[in-house]
């Protein structure tokens, strides 16, 4: 071995020269460094560039999202919201609905940033070549026929002032901008992402102070009488607390309690018993005011007509023909027209739909001008259901906290346990008629319904903290187990089945509560139209809106169209599950909206806040009545209804009456308040995904303000007697901007107001966080 290294190492001395390929013992050196410590460099190495690789597919993928963000919402994507989405598994089938559009956005880029490499490389080497006074790699193999250096420096001089320039220039513009809006539209991947993973939402609580000292002094006070406990804002500090609401303490809180009801009601009370033993309340998913029922004459149908773009009566006899069969129940259910010829065809295609046998003007009271609570479902049913406002920040902490209002199940709960407590002293309380209690006897139960998942939002645990019996949802109707499964249930969405899949519980659920005596609080929500808006395969598709070529802008508002004809025909057969156990005239139907149309996320326009209110009963006068208030009136009203129709004893008519002032919402079968005292009953929507923008309106005069709650976001002003579509909003990025305008466009009062309209939302998003207890 001895001689053998020896001969190998006088052979690489004596031919260094002669063999460049044998290694030197420099060479050597590096080699024995390769062996030993040289593989981690190259592991090292080999990390670094799979880590670059990693962020740089991570930084695609986030640019992907942005595009198809904008393609599928309109708005950039909110990365925190993303995340929280994401991390729900019903909510990664949200996230997959717009596959298709990240993958187009993905082509787009991909392809874009193929084509202009080489060029952006290039110009990219010239320009810091020049810079530098380098020869680039171009230019390397031609540095014989450069010019000298002083040429070279004198050359590349222009390119160095430009240079200065734009960094000087792009500095001062940095320090000097407003902070508004241009930190926000300057931000870019990764920061943005990573911006949303450290920022959380803000829990403080600010100024709870009430703006408008002025109106709440002690002269406005009021004392206490019968139900009423009075009304002295900082009289007695309540509302300081965390997690409390006094109605007595509310600078916000309008009553009407102390006015009659409507005269009509009045009279049809006098005149006939009007029972109502059991109460059905329908969210229905997507419902804007104007398909509910569907009218001739509206935006909505000038703008299908227009798509057409012809003046062909055939064509548009055609187009009005199918749009006269699309709401028919929510005509009948409204008693609102929708304006249409009736032809021959569409009234034999109405011999399977649902006919009401309430008498000739009766029906129910339908309401015009009520708005959402909140675009977002969740929320919204919280203010349905309880008759609160719910918590402005993104998504559902709510159901977290605790909520400073009973439920309408809870209040029903309520009454079951004061009957249990009296029954117990005194027995004969609980009597007996003809075989059957009393319908002031019966206990209540409560019975949610709906045909799609439970568990995105954690709904199912909202519902139970609201104080649902029962619920039934796409998890127990899929079981194979389950009742009424059967083979070949087909999903119409990233959700779950169509509504007619809990068609044989609801029939259950009345069957079951007749059989047992007892008194029903059904709530159904209906999903057809959400977002993807599917329809079963077997289900008749129309076309309303024209084709549209290539870019088909009008497919999905063809499809919004065909789920909602489909869910009209479903309330109909709700309709017909009551007329069949013969209860139609014993129960009181409430049919409201949980959030107006798919384009709600950070999307505050107004249609997407106006919604359908309707108080069924076949023995109710029929009545059309105009109150700009929100869904929170819904509990009030349905405890008034039963109060003064008799369908409650004296114990829990007394409760119901106490917790009637209670309520922040105004009955709407009472002249609605829109001002008292110089105070407005001011109304507040939250829009999708909660935290972002707040919809502020009064009952008192035709204006709305769109409230950032965080710099992203703009301010909108509308009139609405003005502009009643909201085509043309005003909008500016501060208050300050924004003001003189709508003073010199709508006048003094309007300026005033939007001025305070700014301040009450910001009292209300902060007094919001103290009664949840938001911490």
């Amino acid at each position: 071995m001895k001689d053998s290294t020896t001969s190998t190492s006088s052979n690489n001395n004596s031919n260094t020269n002669a063999s460049p390929s044998i290694p030197s013992l420099s060479d050597r050196r590096r080699s024995s460094a390769s062996s030993s410590g040289g593989g981690l460099f190259a592991n090292l190495q080999s990390q670094k560039r799979e880590s670059n690789t990693s962020a740089d597919m991570a930084n695609r993928r986030a640019s992907w999202a942005e595009q198809a963000s904008k393609g599928v919402t309109g708005n950039e994507i909110r990365w925190e919201a993303a995340t929280a989405t994401g991390s729900d598994p019903e909510g990664v089938r949200l996230l997959l609905s717009g596959i298709k559009t990240f993958m187009a956005a993905a082509s787009v880029i991909i392809t874009l940033s193929w084509l202009l490499k080489n060029g952006l490389y290039y110009a990219m080497g010239h320009w810091l070549s020049a810079l530098f006074n380098r020869p680039s790699t171009e230019e390397a193999d031609k540095e014989a026929l450069l010019p000298s250096s002083e040429e070279k420096a004198s050359a590349s001089s222009p390119v160095r002032l430009w240079t200065i320039m734009t960094v000087v220039t792009v500095a001062t513009l940095r320090f000097t901008r407003p902070q508004v809006p241009y930190t926000h539209m300057s931000g870019a991947i990764p920061f943005t992402f990573f911006q949303a993973l450290r920022s959380g939402p803000n829990k403080g609580h600010g100024d709870q102070t009430f703006p408008l000292t002025a109106l709440v002094g002690e002269e406005y006070w009021e004392g206490p009488h019968d139900h009423f406990k009075g009304w002295a804002p900082g009289m007695t500090g309540e509302n300081s607390t965390l997690g409390h609401y006094s109605a007595m303490d509310d600078p916000l809180r309008i009553t009407n309690l102390d006015y009659e009801m409507i005269e009509p009601l009045t009279r049809a009370l006098k005149d006939h018993e009007i029972p109502i033993t059991h109460v059905v309340l329908v969210l229905m998913e997507s419902a804007r005011k104007d398909i509910f029922p569907f009218r001739a004459g509206s935006h909505l149908h000038e703008e299908i007509l227009s798509s057409w773009n012809t003046q062909d009566p055939g064509i548009l006899q055609r187009v009005n023909e199918k749009l006269s069969n699309l709401t028919p129940v929510a005509e009948k259910l409204t008693g609102q027209s929708g304006g249409f010829m009736k032809s021959q065809n569409s009234s034999r295609s109405h011999d399977t739909q649902w006919k009401d046998t309430a008498a000739a003007g009766m029906g129910g009271i339908n309401i015009d001008g009520i708005l959402t609570g909140s675009t977002l479902s969740f929320k919204s049913a919280i203010v349905n259901y309880c008759g609160m406002g719910p918590l402005p920040v993104d998504f559902m902490d709510e159901v977290k906290a605790k909520t400073y209002q009973p439920c309408i199940m809870q209040v029903f709960d309520m009454f079951n346990q004061v009957k249990e407590n009296a029954t117990t002293k005194d027995p004969s309380l609980h009597g007996s008629h003809g075989g059957l209690k009393s319908m002031h006897d019966r206990n209540w139960t409560s019975v949610f319904l709906q045909s799609i998942t439970g568990l995105y939002d954690e709904q199912d645990q909202l519902n139970e903290k609201m104080g649902f019996e029962k619920s039934i949802y796409r998890e127990q109707i899929e079981e194979e187990g389950a009742k009424h499964f059967h083979p070949g249930m087909e999903e119409i969405n990233y959700f779950g089945y169509p509504e007619y899949e809990v068609y044989p519980y609801l029939r259950d659920v009345v069957s079951q509560t007749i059989q047992k005596d007892e008194r029903l609080f059904l709530s159904h929500f209906t999903s057809t139209t959400h977002h993807p808006w599917g329809t079963p395969k077997d289900y008749l598709v129309e076309k309303y809106f024209s084709d549209d070529g290539l870019v088909a802008k009008h497919e999905e508002m063809n499809q919004y169209l065909n789920a909602v004809r489909y869910v009209d025909a479903w309330l109909g057969d709700m309709m017909k599950v009551l007329d069949e156990f013969e209860i139609a005239n014993e129960t009181g139907q409430a049919f409201n909206e949980d959030a107006p149309v798919s384009g709600t996320y950070e999307n505050g326009h107004i249609s997407n806040f106006r919604i359908p209110l309707l108080f069924r009963h076949p023995l109710l006068p029929k009545l059309q009545i105009t109150a700009n208030a929100t869904s929170m009136s819904v509990v009030p009203t349905i405890l008034d209804l039963l109060v003064n129709t008799g369908s409650l004893n004296e114990m829990d008519s007394n409760a119901a009456l106490d917790l009637m002032n209670e309520y922040e919402g105004q009955s709407l079968i009472r002249p609605y308040q829109a001002t008292h005292n110089g105070r407005q009953a001011w109304n507040f929507g939250i829009i999708n995904p909660g935290g972002t923008m707040l919809s502020v309106g009064s009952a008192a005069v035709p204006y709305r303000l769109i409230l950032p709650l965080n710099p992203d976001f703009e301010y909108f002003f509308s009139n609405m007697d003005i502009d009643p579509n909201e085509l043309a909003p005003l909008r500016g990025w501060s208050l300050e901007e924004l003001t003189p305008r709508v003073k010199r466009l709508h006048g003094g009062n309007a300026g005033k107001w939007l001025v305070d309209a700014e301040k009450v939302g910001k009292y209300w998003v902060e007094e919001q966080k103290r009664r949840w207890n938001y911490q």
